[in-house]
């Protein structure tokens, strides 16, 4: 009973950058097992740079630099009070980094006497700013990373690509995929209408992406017309040259406005950058029992298996031919989605891995 009472009592601060309803990474990775944790016995409190209105204000396109950088000021004291002064933890999960600007002081302060486990699921050593904020490149420490990892006691990655770089600093580092709430994202029956919805979700600063196949999407919108549509989710300030349904994105609809595609894209640059993906779209989309497209580079080649759970597409060429392909059978577009979901209820699902990320936080903050 002195154990279990123990176990209870053992209270975990996590650190991040961004609020945890708008962080993919946040919702993806630790949100939808902090049930599972508590249950074990991690009491866990969220502990963000930004205020979900101070994240609102910091990306808005509208605020100008002097603003933005007045927030930025604002944040960091408060985030420096709080290392500084913090109430008793048993130990923190830092997911990525504590603050996007500045050396690892602040992780370091929080840590001094109880252990860190980090988690993160982008290659984030390597300098990919969007051009709305590269004017703040400048206030960023290229080595922060390599010295958080020296400092945890466990990290957790998404991949291969990133374990091999953790694994140079740090000597625990686990793989455990970004993963779908399986009991959330559900199959909807199938969608017998006379078009078909190919789609897209992402964010403002992701929208490169979708250019890389604008032109594929502009052949096919040219090609099929009024027997297809396009809905592109989070994709703000984005205007294709052609007709589409651009959506906000939005937590209480995200699930609802994926299962209205029958055809989901994920087109991916041939980079560095890109290997340390996590073929979270593709995984979205393929929980949903969609068909999926997508750039056969980083882990979309482990996720996908081509022709049996989804479809690659390197050249625009292949883009058009694999989508128009799928828009004219529908049987096929069934098929994939089905053993789509299969893969990941089996692989990529919440229930099927939150015994590895029990396993880590014992191995970080166990007694």
């Amino acid at each position: 009973m002195a154990e279990q009472a123990e176990q209870a009592s053992r209270r975990i601060a996590l650190l991040t950058t961004y609020p945890l309803a708008t962080s993919p990474s946040l919702r993806f990775r630790i949100k939808q097992y902090m049930k599972a944790l508590q249950q074990a016995g991690y009491m866990i409190e969220c502990i963000s740079f930004f205020s979900e209105k101070e994240y609102e204000t910091f990306t808005s396109p509208k605020r100008t630099i002097l603003d933005k950088s007045g927030l930025v000021a604002t944040c960091f004291l408060r985030s420096l009070s709080r290392a500084l002064f913090h109430k008793k933890y048993d130990g923190v999960y830092l997911q990525r980094e504590a603050t996007p600007f500045g050396t690892d002081f602040i992780e370091r302060a929080w840590t001094r006497e109880i252990p860190l486990l980090v988690d993160f699921d982008d290659a984030i050593w390597i300098t990919n700013i969007s051009e709305e904020h590269k004017r703040f490149t400048w206030l960023k420490d290229p080595q922060k990373l390599s010295k958080l990892l020296r400092r945890a006691k466990v990290v957790t990655v998404c991949n291969d690509f990133l374990a091999s770089y953790a694994q140079r600093y740090a000597a625990d580092v686990r793989i455990i995929p970004t993963t779908i709430d399986t009991d959330l994202y559900r199959p909807t029956e199938p969608l017998w209408r006379s078009f078909v919805t190919i789609g897209w979700t992402g964010s403002r600063t992701t929208t490169a992406y979708l250019r890389m196949i604008e032109g594929p999407m502009r052949q096919l919108y040219e090609k099929y017309r009024d027997k297809i549509r396009f809905r592109f989710i989070g994709a703000s300030g984005y205007s294709p040259p052609f007709p589409a349904e651009i959506l906000p994105w939005q937590a209480h609809t995200e699930v609802e406005d994926l299962q209205a595609i029958d055809i989901g894209v994920m087109p991916l640059p041939e980079e560095a950058w890109s290997l340390g993906k996590c073929a979270l779209k593709a995984l979205q989309y393929m929980a949903l029992g969609k068909a999926t497209v997508a750039s056969p580079v980083g882990m979309n080649y482990e996720v996908i298996q081509e022709g049996i759970n989804g479809l690659f597409a390197r050249t625009p060429a292949e883009w058009v031919e694999k989508i128009s392909y799928l828009i004219e059978h529908p049987q096929v577009r069934h098929s994939l989605g089905h053993a789509a979901r299969e893969t990941v209820e089996t692989k990529y699902s919440v229930r099927a891995n939150a015994q590895k990320y029990i396993e880590a936080f014992e191995a970080a903050f166990g007694t």
